[in-house]
């Protein structure tokens, strides 16, 4: 585990100090707002969207919670999952005060009565923010050795109709946003081409009808952001400013989804035809998560300030890229595999997001050097936090260039997640895709981790241990606790659901109620005429007694010498998603076992071992525990009593591989 040091900034101050990695990572705590109030206008304009309203200050509470997050010493989600419960408290015990109830100044003063009314001022709508409070509570509790507050645990979910982000809507998301992703490459392409057409004002030039061209502003934007971006008083000392300022002619056509009005005119308009803006990087990053399977956060932790940092050579196959990031909440690194020649694999995404974002890193790489220069002169905590952010962009491949101030350069970060979503859902809506996948109009970024995982878990046959690699879980709990909250139970219910519909279906139709049938409902959802004619016909089953669904296309792990077009030879049936049991398969199915027990005493121990005799052995007495046990052992016995005996034989030509 990293190693972890707290450095106090302020002695005078318990409610500001640092918070240092040894990998470098710093960050700044500032919890006044606790003691003295939490204000809107206290907050930078960029974070003011998210704010949840103001609160009263509480200086015993914020020294409390103080002490205890320098002991704890959590990383930056943690804390800011803390920050956000603890506003949500304050904003509840303003609101019960208001209305004559205790007034609350420390912790002590918290009783067990304020779980269930919070519960009910919040309202059913907003468990998760309950949650968030309650565990900043349970971990002041745990901290300063206070019993632990007798606050009901979060409320359970309701049943959830929605599907989770599946495979073809990820895919068709993912389709989508590479071809917003298309047009912003096609607009830098434009960007040159214009440059290279443009010049500056020559002598005797009409200045309105010369930079009313675009290409002339193309070719100002280069020349003036050739290595880093000017400030207004850059651009004032080069005799560009009241150009940009008297012509503000109109940018590149392309606007990226959800952009406004100060994208399409303008020298911020201009920038675009050369560097991203805030809703173009946010396309690059969404088909990064959608490609890694990563959650947010650990995106937003790669850091590219050198090419160690995120990427190593694979060991073993030059064609593939290890790529690496900070998991915070793990307190561990995360990687993925990437090919390194493929244009929208991660490796190409990142490197071209760099290269993009070359000129705004040099630019903040500018402003770090004079906040140092300014900090080693006239050392303050404001200072070591202009410090610290700095190094933080100078780190982050998602960068991109603001329209509220000429030359400032930002870096994405979490506390913009659900703009995130909005601009993803947008991207959905331009491509005509949420009346096909409902489940994009709720989309958020934890979806494309949802996705990620959840098509391991089904690819995989519902196998734990499989799933916990792709998801690069440290541990089976986590990934239990994962899979028991979202995935298994989305799954279960939905199987659940599907069941009903079959069974009632089929009743509605007056039929029988046959298990077959209901299989091939709940897995395909319909059953072809040529299908049912197929089952029916008792002449049709395969050599183990069952029945098939597409007898010409076996899956490819089933029969990977498959003639297309040609009848299955191997007919490897229990382990096939096309093959169909039946009661009266029991016989042919016992006597395939009983084949393959007598096989099995006949040949090496270390012939069997991992050949497709195994497999097959497995696969049928799996398939046979859904029969009556006793029946299952009178028919092995029985034909393994034909075989000793000479009745019968054992089949020479078993399919193998």
């Amino acid at each position: 585990m990293t190693e972890i040091r707290v450095i106090e900034t302020d002695e005078s101050d318990p409610l500001r100090f640092s918070i240092k990695f040894d990998n470098g990572e710093r960050h700044e705590v500032d919890l006044r707002e606790f003691a003295e109030g939490g204000l809107l206008e206290n907050l930078p304009e960029r974070s003011r969207h998210v704010w949840g309203g103001d609160f009263a200050g509480r200086p015993q509470f914020a020294r409390e919670f103080a002490e205890m997050v320098e002991a704890e010493q959590p990383r930056l989600p943690t804390l800011s999952q803390w920050r956000w419960g603890l506003r949500v408290l304050f904003r509840f015990l303003d609101a019960d005060a208001a209305k004559g109830g205790r007034d609350v100044t420390r912790l002590d003063d918290v009783t067990d009565a304020h779980g269930l009314a919070l519960i009910d001022w919040l309202g059913p709508d907003h468990q998760l923010a309950y949650g968030r409070a309650k565990s900043v509570i349970d971990a002041m509790c745990l901290r300063h050795s206070r019993p632990k507050k007798f606050w009901p645990a979060r409320m359970k979910d309701d049943v959830v109709q929605e599907q989770l982000l599946g495979r073809e809507a990820a895919r068709a998301l993912y389709n989508a946003l590479k071809s917003e992703a298309r047009e912003i490459k096609a607009m830098w392409r434009e960007g040159a081409a214009l440059a290279d057409l443009g010049g500056p004002l020559e002598r005797g030039t009409n200045a309105d009808d010369h930079w009313a061209e675009p290409r002339n502003r193309a070719w100002l934007v280069r020349q003036a952001t050739s290595d880093v971006l000017p400030t207004r008083d850059d651009l004032k000392e080069l005799g560009m400013y009241w150009s940009l300022v008297r012509h503000p002619g109109p940018g590149p056509r392309y606007l990226a989804p959800l952009m406004g009005e100060r994208a399409e005119k303008g020298w911020t308009a201009a920038l675009r035809w050369q560097h991203p803006g805030y809703h173009d990087i946010i396309i690059f990053l969404w088909l990064f998560l959608l490609t890694t399977g990563w959650n947010l956060s650990t995106a937003l932790s790669i850091d590219v300030s050198r090419p160690e940092r995120w990427f190593e050579p694979h060991p073993q196959n030059p064609a593939f890229a290890v790529i690496h990031s900070w998991k915070a909440r793990s307190e561990r690194h995360q990687f993925t595999l990437s090919m390194t020649k493929p244009e929208w694999h991660p490796y190409q995404l990142l490197l071209y997001v760099i290269e993009k974002t070359k000129v705004l890193r040099n630019s903040v790489e500018v402003d770090l050097g004079r906040a140092k220069s300014l900090q080693s002169e006239n050392p303050t905590d404001e200072g070591a936090a202009e410090v610290a952010r700095l190094e933080a962009t100078v780190r982050s491949p998602w960068l991109f260039l603001t329209a509220r101030h000429i030359g400032e350069v930002i870096a994405l970060e979490h506390s913009d997640a659900s703009r995130f979503g909005k601009i993803a859902r947008e991207v959905a809506r331009r491509h005509n895709l949420l009346d096909r996948y409902p489940e994009l109009n709720n989309l958020t970024t934890s979806d494309a981790r949802d996705a990620w995982i959840g098509y391991a878990y089904i690819k995989s046959g519902f196998h734990v241990l499989l799933t916990q690699l792709a998801a690069q879980h440290q541990n089976l709990s986590t990934l239990r606790h994962y899979l028991k909250s979202v995935l298994y139970r989305m799954h279960s219910e939905g199987e659940v659901r599907k069941l009903q519909a079959a069974v009632f279906g089929e009743i509605v139709e007056g039929r029988i109620i046959d298990p077959t049938r209901l299989r091939i409902l709940i897995e395909h959802g319909a059953i072809t005429e040529e299908q049912e004619r197929r089952l029916n016909d008792v002449r049709q089953r395969t050599r183990l007694g069952m029945g098939c669904l597409d007898p010409t296309s076996p899956p490819r792990e089933i029969a990977p010498d498959h003639r297309p077009g040609s009848l299955c030879r191997v007919q490897r049936c229990t382990g096939c998603s096309h093959g169909m049991v039946f009661a009266d398969s029991l016989g042919l199915l016992a006597r395939a076992y009983a084949e393959l027990i007598q096989i099995r005493r006949q040949i090496p121990l270390a012939a069997w071992l991992g050949s497709s005799f195994e497999d097959e052995f497995s696969s049928i007495e799996a398939t046979l525990e859904h029969f009556d046990a006793e029946e299952v052992r009178r028919h092995v016995e029985a034909w393994t009593s034909k075989f000793v005996n000479g009745e019968a034989r054992i089949h020479d030509t078993y399919p193998s591989y």
